[in-house]
């Protein structure tokens, strides 16, 4: 069916009425939207159902509490001790994280040689190892009665493994531990983004008299600054999350663990439900990471600008 339109000083315009089409990017964020409702957002609701709630036996009393678990956890030392030791580890972990992955991207954008695709190899394998695995390896590597370097550490005057790994380094060797863990991914992201840059922009960045350490930080930098800040708020919520690295710590060093059972959330968490039987209070602490994580996100996707798209007609 056709339909003319006439407008002032313009000749009649023919507008035929076309059946919509389906939008195929639709059909691939479905298994997304399932996937997120089924593991991410039914259990925030869960949670936050299980909050209001009372356990006995294992089962729950739902709306039964009230306030009664807020109340307990915030009133619980082991609370605020636990957030106190995942900030200094948040500060220290996402600060090495955010410079360290995106200096290590410009490095290896600027490397055209066989040394550095053996250098890019190199800092994209960590990326492949799952955290408990890597956190084994560390304090493999630093005890001093199985490391290969042991007779290094001796002659150091180290003879055990709380004689390197104790309160005053535990936060600096953890987060060590999670810069590995998380930096091969970041990197090959920084680095295949980097690599989008036109040859046409660098060829006329050259031509301006830029040179290869302008190039990296004018030119380059900026494309991966969305990439960077999504890095930084995954950081802020994994890192609030840690449990595995402070856990085999405490286990490896047995009963000259420094760290308690509950030194961070998510290990605290762990203790209200697997010694107290108080999904109520674990709970608690799991709506407080989302909180917090979910803060820091729009905080920075509001106020940062790396987000921002303009639309074109």
């Amino acid at each position: 069916m056709a339909t003319s339109l006439t407008f002032p000083g313009q000749s009649t315009v023919s507008v035929r009425h076309k059946r919509r089409k389906w939008n195929w990017g639709v059909a691939l964020v479905i298994p997304y939207v399932i996937a997120a409702l089924l593991f991410a957002v039914g259990p925030a609701l869960l949670a936050i159902i299980f909050s209001f709630s009372e356990f006995t036996a294992g089962k729950p009393q739902l709306f039964v509490a009230g306030l009664n678990n807020y109340i307990k956890v915030i009133k619980d030392p082991s609370f605020f001790k636990a957030y106190w030791n995942v900030i200094r580890f948040s500060i220290v972990a996402t600060t090495s994280g955010f410079v360290g992955s995106v200096a290590i991207a410009l490095l290896l954008s600027l490397t055209r040689d066989q040394l550095g695709t053996y250098a890019r190899s190199v800092f994209f394998l960590p990326g492949s190892i799952t955290g408990p695995a890597l956190a084994l390896m560390f304090l493999f590597m630093l005890d001093p009665t199985l490391s290969p370097f042991s007779p290094i550490f001796h002659l150091l005057g180290w003879q055990k493994l709380a004689d390197f790994v104790n309160s005053g380094n535990a936060i600096l060797v953890m987060s060590v531990i999670r810069f590995y863990l998380m930096s091969g991914t970041w990197i090959a992201i920084f680095y295949a983004a980097l690599e989008g840059v036109s040859a046409e922009l660098i060829e006329a960045a050259k031509i301006d008299g830029c040179g290869p350490w302008r190039l990296a930080w004018y030119i380059r930098r900026p494309v991966i600054m969305g990439f960077v800040w999504f890095m930084v708020i995954q950081l802020i919520a994994n890192n609030l999350m840690i449990f595995g690295e402070p856990y085999l710590i405490a286990t490896a060093m047995g009963g000259a663990s420094f760290i308690d059972p509950f030194w961070s959330p998510n290990m605290l968490g762990s203790y209200y439900t697997l010694t107290l039987a108080n999904f109520g209070m674990s709970s608690v602490v799991a709506i407080s990471q989302i909180i917090i994580s979910f803060s820091s996100s729009i905080f920075i996707v509001t106020k940062t600008g790396a987000f921002t798209t303009q639309v074109t007609d």
